[in-house]
């Protein structure tokens, strides 16, 4: 959910709003890609998102590929402060399933952040960020030489994300091309919890990790007007992010019985990936439009796919 919220206030800060904004400063060459004719400096705009994501990570041969599915939706409201900056609050909650080699987990999340946008002529600035809350259950089964156990945990974790985005708007006529470079922070920290169940349960440390991640791209965008002064507006992003920081995630756990400490070896993040968006926008009005968006990320070793569905209004 945090890097789809993201990726929808990359997707609101490049609004075709933003470049009538940059068109009332004088900026040459801006496309006015929303149909509209004017903005006022205190203008609002309230907007709904639902967003749907399936992620899968390689394991070792042998192994089934760990899986991930999240649903969710996000309400957000920002408003101009000025000619040139906007800013933003947003709120949403999202509920995640995740699949393993005899592990199942269910996480429920809720998210809050703020975000901010400048254009200054042909230039904008995006800034955002995200604290997401997390509670989640665990199913782990084990069976080996005749044992079997089910074994049930529950825990709570808190995750960071944060980016700033600068790009350079190269469109006239009626395409918008923009180069565009990003950086990013993510931080992710979980609570030790105690599994229950029989001889096999396992304790588990608290747990953090954290990275810094750029990436590179060109973001596009065309409009089309039709008779009924509607206006239809895709758009396609495409980038390259690299990760910094470890890419591997461990955790320390010991056995209730025992007591034999060991660590474990979570899933492997790419260190670098291709970023994809794709969308479509539907201006029903000066003041209404829907959309869908396709977002994704591919690896060598991983798969996120993404759907988003968008309602936007100004009052």
């Amino acid at each position: 959910m945090g890097n789809s919220a993201l990726a929808a206030m990359r997707q609101l800060g490049n609004d075709p709003t933003q470049r009538l904004l940059a068109g009332q400063n004088g900026a040459p060459g801006q496309v006015s890609l929303s149909g509209r004719s004017e903005i006022k400096p205190n203008e609002s705009r309230l907007w709904v998102q639902a967003l749907n994501n399936a992620s899968a990570f390689d394991q070792p041969a042998g192994q089934k590929a760990f899986e991930q599915n999240t649903r969710g939706l996000v309400m957000g409201v920002d408003w101009a402060l000025d000619n040139e900056w906007r800013m933003g609050l947003l709120g949403g909650k999202s509920q995640s399933k995740h699949k393993g080699n005899r592990f199942e987990a269910g996480l429920d999340s809720w998210h809050v952040g703020t975000y901010a946008l400048h254009q200054s002529g042909p230039v904008a600035l995006r800034l955002g960020a995200i604290h997401s809350q997390h509670y989640g259950k665990t199913e782990r089964n084990v069976e080996f030489s005749g044992y079997k156990d089910r074994l049930t945990g529950n825990h709570s974790a808190n995750s960071q994300q944060a980016f700033a985005e600068l790009g350079y708007n190269l469109g006239s006529g009626s395409l918008s091309a923009e180069p565009f470079a990003s950086l990013g922070y993510q931080r992710y920290s979980r609570q030790g919890y105690t599994e229950k169940g029989g001889e096999a349960a396992l304790k588990a440390d608290a747990q953090t990790q954290s990275n810094f991640s750029t990436t590179l791209g060109l973001r596009t965008a065309s409009i089309k007007y039709m008779d009924n002064k509607m206006s239809l507006a895709p758009r396609l992003s495409a980038g390259w992010k690299h990760l910094y920081g470890s890419v591997e995630s461990t955790s320390t756990q010991s056995n209730q019985v025992t007591g034999d400490i060991f660590n474990t070896k979570g899933i492997t993040q790419d260190r670098d990936s291709l970023v994809v968006e794709a969308g479509l926008d539907l201006n029903l009005s000066a003041r209404h439009s829907i959309g869908v968006a396709y977002n994704g990320e591919v690896g060598n070793s991983s798969r996120t796919h993404g759907v988003m569905g968008q309602w936007k209004m100004s009052f």
